[in-house]
């Protein structure tokens, strides 16, 4: 049985269409920072930290979140239409991308919640242990696995008269436990531990393929009986919860690159009005767009970049 397309609620629909665009809007934003200026914070963590630098790790983590997040939007959001494509949103690949990309941006998010440049480089320290135990666990060569190990000392031992090993040791609760420490911090992001914790556990059970999702998450509407008692089923996910999935996504990579061009001491405001405009000139317009909404995009910049 074929099963019937429904349309996507306009409301929701739309906001789809937002987080695709404001993902492009923020990754514009990130690749045009460029390096740390002098005197920015970024400058100050790599004088206490030259090896590894934070900088490049946390845009590592936020590169990672846009390529989901830009994935989703070329799906969503193409910025060119053909007059007969369709776009078919399935359960699970919505809540797989969102899912990465909370996860990814999320350790950006926690290294540069704090202001201290110490504390900075003791969490970015944390996630290096982490990525490092990770990476000899992907090995099946004992040699590989113990040169990665010995990187792993050798990175305790660089540090000893600052950081304990205990002090540097990678989050025991992983991806969850990162998450958590990025929302309890004071500053911008206005995301509960609580409400992340549910979202994600949520996005990983579809993406897992979990059965719990196919019932929590969509709704199931009986069709024609084939057998005694026996019923096809319509199955239509439920599109609120894909919204609240893609934005909590989004939020967190946003947060994520506002801190790192804050860190880099860039100048945001020039940075989103030429994001702005180069958006705009991508875009295919619909005939009905909202004027106000065209003339936001085509703006002249009052705010050059230096």
């Amino acid at each position: 049985m074929t099963q019937p397309r429904v349309p996507v609620p306009q409301e929701h629909s739309r906001v789809f269409t937002e987080v695709a665009q404001g993902s492009r809007i923020i990754w514009h934003v990130l690749t045009h920072i460029g390096d740390p200026a002098a005197g920015s914070n970024f400058a100050r963590v790599v004088d206490l930290y030259p090896y590894e630098r934070v900088p490049d790790r946390t845009k590592a983590y936020l590169d990672a979140a846009f390529e989901h997040l830009l994935l989703w939007a070329d799906y969503v959001a193409p910025f060119k239409f053909h007059p007969d494509q369709v776009t078919n949103f399935a359960l699970r690949p919505t809540y797989t991308l969102a899912r990465a990309a909370l996860e990814s941006a999320a350790q950006a998010v926690w290294v540069l919640a704090t202001r201290d440049p110490m504390e900075c480089v003791r969490r970015h320290l944390c996630l290096m242990r982490w990525d490092l135990a990770e990476h000899a666990k992907s090995k099946s060569d004992l040699v590989e696995k113990q040169r990665i190990r010995e990187t792993d000392a050798q990175l305790v031992a660089r540090v000893a008269n600052v950081f304990t090993e205990v002090q540097i040791q990678a989050p025991g609760g992983g991806y969850l436990q990162v998450m958590q420490a990025a929302c309890t911090e004071e500053g911008d992001l206005h995301l509960e531990a609580v409400d992340v914790e549910r979202i994600w556990r949520t996005m990983s059970g579809a993406a897992h393929g979990k059965y719990w999702p196919t019932l929590d998450l969509q709704s199931i509407f009986p069709g024609e009986e084939y057998e005694q008692g026996q019923f096809r089923t319509l199955t239509l996910p439920d599109p609120a919860s894909m919204v609240e999935a893609m934005q909590t996504a989004l939020k967190m990579a946003q947060i994520g690159v506002l801190r790192h061009a804050d860190y880099s001491g860039a100048n945001i405001g020039a940075l989103l009005a030429q994001a702005r405009l180069w958006l705009g000139s991508q875009m295919t317009l619909r005939d009905d767009a909202d004027p106000a909404a065209v003339a936001w995009f085509s703006r002249p910049d009052d705010a050059p970049l230096e």
